[in-house]
This record gives structure tokens, C-alpha cells and sequence, in this order.
């Protein structure tokens, strides 16, 4: 590894949210840990543009010929990661923003246990206005991670920190799960290596109602009820409350949910 690469890269996939990756930028530009970005443009038709270096951090854009999907742009930004040899990958999405000392928390926990291929934090969830409506606290330990994961990932896509050597281990992003892609490789790590939370909220993570959460929801929960039957265990009954669940929460409006969750999750 050259010694000037950082340990640490941030991936961020972009499609059509030019606005939403300038702000990313802005906030990553401010932090001063050590790290490199790699941005994925998933073929937006106008095409998306940013600075080779945002503050301290080297910035390289990669464009995809045309929109297949988060998870191929993000397997497309994980070969370039994979093949220059950084440590450690954190994921964020347009629009999301770290709050300060996440990178640092992350790469010291991961040093401190190397058992733990994967570790999220919590996050602070605003609407597109930057309102604030709910906090996300997920399970801390690995055991308590399997248990939830039965019925629904039990980490938050853009607050992870993965060890490269895990990701090699288990492979890169399946499309057998459209918007579930997360789900899947979540599952697949946990069988091999420790999944933890840092119980901190360390990531503000925007609910739209315009973008994927709610307009591709019930693609999200089939895809989700196809995990769980991919992983099903008969003799589990967390496995079978899991398939209950998914399939219940397929009749039930997304705005209910929301709502739900700004009263009793504040």
C-alpha cells in the first residue's frame, strides 16, 4: 500500500442528486480525519460533476455509462477501493451527512476488535427539510444483531464501516435483491464475521418522502421477505415471526409508519 493512502475511503453512490452529494461533500470537506472518496454516478442523465478534492480528501468521480442500480454502482465503486488497497470502506448516501467523530469512532472500534467485519451507528432522521422527526437505535452486539435481522436489517445502510478483508471474504453486492442489496450483504457478513452498533448517534440520515425509502418501498419489502426466505431456518421462530412481519407491513401505508415513528421513537 502506498504511504499515502489513507486507510479509510467513503463510497458514495449518486444518481440525478446533484444538490444532495454538493452538501455531502461540503460537510466530508470539513472533517479533518483521513480519508479518501470515491464517487459513483449511476448513469444520471445529466451528468453529475465535483472537485478532485474536497478539503484534505482526494475525490475521484467514476461514471457509469447508464442507471443500473445502486448496487451495481456501488459494486463499481468497491473494485476501485478493493483494488488500491484501503483498510476500511464508509458508506453514505447523498444528502447524508457524518457527524463529527464518526470516521475516527469507527476506525478505532474496528481496531479494537477484529472479530467485527461491519459496525453502524446509530442516526438522527430528519425529513427533507432538515427537520428533525426520529432517532434510529439499533442493537449493539453481535447475538442481538442476528435476532433483529430476522425481521429486519439490523443496521443502517449509510451509517456502516466495513473491513475490506470482511468484503473480500463474503463478495461484493448481489442484484437478486433490488433495494434489499444492503439486507442481503448485512446477512452474509454475520455468518462469518461479528456485526456491532456503536450506540451513538454518529449519522444524520434523511427519510424522503420522494426518494427510494417511500416510492420503492414494496419493491424494498418483497425483496426484503425474499432474504428471509433465502435464509430461513424452520426450527427458528424469530424466522417464521420475521416472514409474519415482512408480509404484514406490505398492507401498511408508508406515511403510517413515519408517523408512528416520530412519536415513539423521539
Amino acid at each position: 500500500m502506498p504511504a499515502s493512502l489513507p486507510d479509510l475511503c467513503v463510497l458514495i453512490p449518486v444518481f440525478k442528486d446533484q444538490a444532495g452529494l454538493t452538501e455531502t461533500l461540503e460537510v466530508l470537506a470539513a472533517d479533518s480525519h483521513p480519508f479518501d472518496i470515491v464517487v459513483v454516478d449511476d448513469g444520471s442523465p445529466q451528468p453529475i460533476h465535483c472537485a478532485p478534492r474536497h478539503g484534505d480528501h482526494d475525490v475521484t468521480l467514476h461514471r457509469l455509462d447508464r442507471n443500473r442500480g445502486i448496487e451495481h454502482a456501488l459494486n463499481a465503486g468497491l473494485e476501485i477501493i478493493l483494488a488500491r488497497g484501503y483498510r476500511h470502506v464508509a458508506r453514505l448516501d447523498c444528502g447524508d451527512l457524518p457527524l463529527p467523530g464518526r470516521f475516527e469512532r469507527q476506525v478505532r472500534f474496528l481496531d479494537a476488535h477484529p472479530d467485527v467485519g461491519m459496525v453502524g451507528t446509530w442516526a438522527r432522521c430528519v425529513n427533507d427539510n432538515g427537520d428533525y422527526l426520529f432517532t434510529l437505535r439499533f442493537p449493539q452486539d453481535h447475538d442481538r444483531i442476528l435476532r433483529y435481522q430476522r425481521y429486519v436489517p439490523a443496521l443502517l445502510h449509510p451509517t456502516i464501516m466495513i473491513r475490506t478483508d470482511a468484503l473480500r471474504e463474503v463478495g461484493l453486492y448481489s442484484d437478486r435483491y433490488k433495494t434489499a442489496e444492503d439486507y442481503d450483504l448485512f446477512v452474509r457478513m454475520g455468518r462469518r464475521w461479528h456485526l456491532a452498533n456503536i450506540p451513538e448517534v454518529l449519522t444524520q440520515y434523511i427519510v424522503s418522502d420522494t426518494g427510494t425509502t417511500a416510492a420503492k418501498r414494496k419493491r424494498n419489502l418483497v425483496s426484503r421477505l425474499r432474504v428471509q426466505k433465502d435464509n430461513f431456518s424452520v426450527a427458528d421462530p424469530h424466522a417464521w415471526a420475521g416472514l409474519a412481519r415482512t408480509a404484514l407491513f406490505m398492507a401498511i401505508p408508508f406515511s403510517w409508519l413515519t408517523a408512528v415513528k416520530k412519536k415513539a421513537w423521539k
